[in-house]
């Protein structure tokens, strides 16, 4: 695994991360291709947001048997690309928790998306 980008915040404030490429693995299942950041081992809860080369994913709520899971993943990641969505995951306590980055969504004062 590669090494987090953790900046102060992040150490303090642990519902948004910062990560890299080199953080993460590629899921390959159902045709479709998606990027997870694994927190199996992770001693804190998954973040609620996680920039990854300044596009910021947050939390869908949305959660995946990490084996298993059939046909329901590609059809969620499908149906977000179709509406323009970039998508990852965690892999958490053997799920993979959904998150999504709206490229079209507003960003506010602080350069958070809202």
């Amino acid at each position: 695994m590669g090494a987090e980008t953790m900046t102060t915040d992040s150490m303090t404030d642990t519902t948004s991360i910062t990560l890299t490429f080199d953080d993460l693995f590629v899921l390959f299942t159902g045709e479709v291709e998606a990027f997870v950041y694994d927190m199996a081992e992770a001693a804190v809860p998954p973040p609620y947001y996680i920039t990854v080369s300044g596009r910021r994913f947050a939390l869908s709520g949305m959660t995946f048997l990490e084996h298993g899971h059939g046909a329901v993943l590609p059809r969620w990641v499908t149906g977000e690309e179709a509406e323009g969505h970039l998508v990852m995951f965690v892999r958490r306590n053997e799920r993979l928790l959904g998150y999504v980055h709206d490229p079209a969504a507003p960003i506010d004062e602080d350069g958070d998306e809202e």
